[in-house]
C-alpha cells in the first residue's frame, strides 16, 4: 500500500482500516468453524517421503552394536585383533567425500 499525500493522519487511519478489514476476513467466525480462514498445506514429493522414511530407518537403529563391540573386545583381549591402517586411512577419506556430497 502507497501512502502519499500531506494529510498524514488520513493516510495512516486508511491504512489501519486496511488492516484490520484484512484481519476481520482471516479471522475465525463466531461460530468456530474457522470459515474464512486460509489454511496452509504442505504436501511431500515422493523424493521427500522416501527420504523422510530412510531417515526413520536409520534414527530407528541403535548407535552401538554391542554384538560387534564385544567381538572386538573379545579379540583385542586375545591379541588377535590387526589394524590396517591404510585401510582406515582409505575410509576416512570415502566418508569425507561421501560427506561432501550431501
Amino acid at each position: 500500500m502507497k501512502i502519499a499525500g500531506d494529510h498524514r493522519l488520513a493516510n495512516l487511519d486508511a491504512y489501519i482500516k486496511n488492516v484490520r478489514d484484512r484481519e476481520k476476513a482471516h479471522s475465525f467466525s463466531d461460530t468456530g468453524s474457522g470459515e474464512g480462514v486460509s489454511k496452509d498445506e504442505v504436501v511431500l514429493s515422493p523424493e521427500a517421503r522416501q527420504i523422510q522414511k530412510a531417515k526413520e530407518l536409520i534414527d530407528a537403529l541403535p548407535d552401538i552394536r554391542e554384538e560387534k563391540v564385544a567381538e572386538i573386545r573379545g579379540r583385542i583381549e586375545a591379541g588377535e585383533y590387526q589394524i590396517d591402517g591404510e585401510k582406515i586411512a582409505s575410509k576416512i577419506i570415502e566418508e569425507s567425500l561421501l560427506n561432501d556430497l550431501i
